[in-house]
């Protein structure tokens, strides 16, 4: 199989699943081998790790017929671009990602916003958690702070960057039942991915209606519900 996918378990690898999940419900055959690496072993930071698949030592991570790929956004655009268009290599009849043009446009924008914005804020408020708690940064990560060095003023700024994030996305969602309209496409999904981030981090989504309907469509969706 020529594309791989570099991953750990409850992290920021799980955007990268979920758009697998979509890209892949129905095919007869995966597109990607699935590849899991652990932070205690130090699989991210193996010598061959760091110079053919992420030199940053992190994940996601996908290789595709011998070249890396990593950031997530980076990948799901390329994922959406490679196998999500309609009539693109794998035959897909029905689009999962715009063609070329203002949609497309538009898919790239929220990726990239979630990536920049709201994971930014998900990720340091993940970091003032106590170890062990449900979303907290796992120990040996790159982003892990000892508890000693915790502040109250980082989880309130953390908390109240994500307050932005959704009052934005929010506004987005009005009268659309997804981020570019009435139809889906993959950015959805990689969006989505860090809000389901968010609540488990405890963040209440009650106060942002759009986002809460839009968050249950998107999770709805027979690729990603897997109960």
């Amino acid at each position: 199989m020529s594309l791989l996918f570099y991953y750990i378990p409850h992290s920021t690898s799980n955007v990268t699943s979920a758009v697998l999940d979509e890209l892949e419900y129905s095919l007869p055959c995966p597109l990607a081998k699935r590849i899991e690496l652990s932070i205690q072993a130090g699989d991210t930071k193996a010598p061959h790790y760091l110079s053919t698949v992420n030199p940053n030592g992190r994940v996601p991570a996908i290789v595709h017929d011998g070249v890396s790929i990593w950031e997530s956004a980076a990948i799901t655009m390329y994922l959406g671009e490679t196998f999500g268009v309609a009539g693109s290599s794998n035959y897909r009849m029905q689009s999962l990602y715009p063609a070329l043009g203002p949609k497309r446009g538009e898919a790239m924008k929220w990726i990239v916003w979630g990536n920049t914005t709201l994971a930014d804020a998900a990720s340091r408020l993940g970091a003032t958690l106590p170890v062990g708690s449900p979303g907290a940064v796992e120990e040996g990560s790159q982003d892990f702070i000892p508890d000693n060095n915790k502040r109250n003023s980082d989880e309130a700024e953390a908390k109240k960057d994500i307050a932005k994030s959704l009052d934005i996305l929010n506004g987005a969602l009005h009268d659309n039942d997804f981020l570019i309209g009435q139809g889906y496409c993959l950015a959805d999904t990689h969006l989505w991915s860090f809000v389901s981030y968010i609540r488990i981090l405890g963040v209440d989504l009650n106060a942002h209606a759009n986002v809460k309907a839009w968050a249950a469509r998107v999770g709805d969706r027979p690729a990603l519900n897997h109960e």
